[in-house]
């Protein structure tokens, strides 16, 4: 079994105001046979944050997916993988303003995901670039907020040794 750790920062745009930055850690398994296949647990944070005159609105969300990974080129500096995969996604509202006391609202939703890796490596380092498109849902009354969406990562990931 071979295991890698990675690191990714980047930002995403889910339309209209639902934009701003995120964040991952992953941890890639391959099992042995498994060849050009590989399972990833990734977990994500993204802030969606809009600022009026009179108040403020933060949509924090952690996503936990587990993503299946083909490889589709394997050359000495390049590789490209495909992704997919699902899981829940947290997501917490923070609501100030001027005239009224602050409020916290969280949901429990669902996420799924499908991209492409551009991966450059070099010995056990690897750094990689991450397209992405996002869909999912989690309910919080009267909040249109979507931290899914166009999502754009650059990171570097370590294989263990």
């Amino acid at each position: 079994m071979r295991y890698s750790l990675a690191l990714a920062g980047g930002a995403f745009y889910g339309g209209g105001f639902n934009r701003g930055p995120q964040g991952s850690a992953q941890l890639t398994l391959t099992p042995p046979g498994w060849g050009r296949f590989s399972i990833d647990v990734e977990l994500g944070w993204r802030l969606a944050r809009f600022r009026t005159g009179v108040g403020v609105s933060a949509m924090h969300s952690l996503p936990l997916l587990a993503a299946g990974r083909m490889n589709l080129v394997r050359m000495k500096h390049l590789g490209v993988d495909v992704r997919a995969g699902l899981g829940p996604v947290l997501v917490l509202h923070h609501l100030s303003s001027d005239f009224s006391a602050s409020s916290v609202r969280s949901a429990l939703g669902w996420e799924v995901l499908a991209g492409v890796q551009l991966r450059f490596p070099l010995g056990a380092f690897e750094p990689f670039l991450d397209g992405r498109v996002g869909l999912g849902e989690a309910y919080i009354p009267f909040v249109i907020g979507r931290s899914i969406g166009v999502q754009g990562l650059v990171g570097v990931r370590y294989q263990l040794p």
